[in-house]
């Protein structure tokens, strides 16, 4: 039986990890340091993640997930709605938004992970022998090992490296009295703001990601963002104030990696720690899903190499983390053309059910084979 190391508990080594116990048969180990959090952090995961995460009995989940029926976009320059995408185009192709904690326990709990998650700490790992070695300075042997420990991995080379992008976001939950089931996207000057549900019990979840102005370089992931209301209740409309309902609000930096990175030899490098980038595609989530599936895929194959790997993962990759910095530029942009121009680009792809799903095949056509 092969033996395969997963370094990191997020949701590319977890659902690597699921989908490896459910499907195939290897001796797994999971490194985690950490006790699973019970915080709440929202993600949104794309047609592409669902067709994954349905061979995973997503669908037991039930009421801990929203299915999104929309999108709208809204002008925060002049205050004004733009259009709204729809997104039941396609009724098997489903857009859903959750709290990542749950999914991470669900899928800990629906394929016993507990029994395969080492709690010790890799230091480093060794290209040369194929191993792990731990903070106790005890190595182990493995036929592959996969890191998914996030963009600040530390098992990486030197000359990869997370770089502050000068980019913050706020991000907080808050309760509505109504149950939502639609994604509400503001752009305004040098930020935009993303809000949508995360449960069926009238949960919801905001980023607002804001371009910072000055040189500090904020480093502190538990920052608690004190100002925030302060800061931006003049920008958003009083209909759109229920982000301000937070009690708890944290300012996260962001970071991007210099550049994609999938290791070498037997060592795969997946999520964010193979290719962090700017979060305003809403692809995190699924590009991390979409790594484990291919590893997964290479495995049922007997054919994991880097040359394989690469050719799955790299050309979207690179595609992806192109228009996520270009919807920076587009989405806090103050130019009065300019705005106009994509006001009108947002009116026309969203006018048809053809169009809309044209413009999302790059990311949400993804076939399981």
């Amino acid at each position: 039986m092969k033996k395969i190391a997963i370094v990191g508990g997020g949701i590319s080594g977890i659902v690597l990890s699921s989908l490896l116990k459910k499907f195939l048969n290897y001796d797994i180990q999971i490194f985690e340091r950490y006790e699973l959090s019970e915080s709440v952090n929202g993600i949104q995961i794309s047609p592409n993640g669902n067709k994954i995460l349905d061979m995973l009995d997503f669908s037991e989940m039930q009421n801990q997930y929203v299915q999104i029926n929309k999108i709208n976009f809204f002008d925060l320059k002049n205050k004004s709605y733009i259009s709204s995408m729809k997104l039941d185009y396609d009724t098997n192709d489903k857009y859903i938004t959750l709290n990542r904690t749950e999914l991470l326990k669900f899928l800990i709990h629906k394929y016993s992970l507990n029994e395969n998650i080492n709690n010790k700490t890799v230091t480093e790992v060794s290209e040369k022998n194929s191993s792990v070695i731990l903070s106790d300075k005890s190595e182990i042997y493995f036929d592959y090992i996969i890191i998914a420990d996030g963009i600040f991995s530390k098992l990486r080379p030197n000359f990869i490296k997370a770089i502050y992008s000068r980019f913050t976001a706020y991000r907080g939950t808050y309760e509505t009295n109504i149950q939502r089931h639609d994604v509400d996207v503001h752009m305004g000057e040098d930020f935009h703001l993303v809000s949508y549900p995360i449960n069926e019990k009238k949960m919801n979840s905001f980023t607002l990601v804001n371009k910072e102005t000055n040189e500090k370089i904020i480093n502190n992931y538990n920052f608690e963002a004190s100002t925030f209301k302060d800061d931006f209740i003049s920008k958003i409309p009083p209909s759109h104030n229920d982000v301000f309902k937070s009690n708890n609000v944290k300012l996260w930096p962001i970071y991007k990696l210099n550049k994609i990175y999938f290791g070498n030899k037997n060592i795969f490098y997946i999520g964010d720690s193979a290719h962090g980038f700017i979060p305003s595609r809403a692809q995190g989530a699924s590009q991390a899903i979409e790594d484990a599936y291919a590893i997964y895929k290479l495995l049922n194959k007997n054919n994991l190499t880097h040359e394989k790997f690469i050719k799955l993962r790299k050309t979207k990759i690179k595609k992806i983390i192109k228009k996520s910095e270009n919807n920076l530029f587009i989405f806090h942009q103050s130019f009065f053309l300019i705005r106009l121009f994509r006001n009108l680009f947002i009116k026309i792809i969203c006018s048809s059910k053809g169009l809309t799903k044209k413009f999302n095949s790059y990311i949400f056509d993804f076939k399981l084979n």
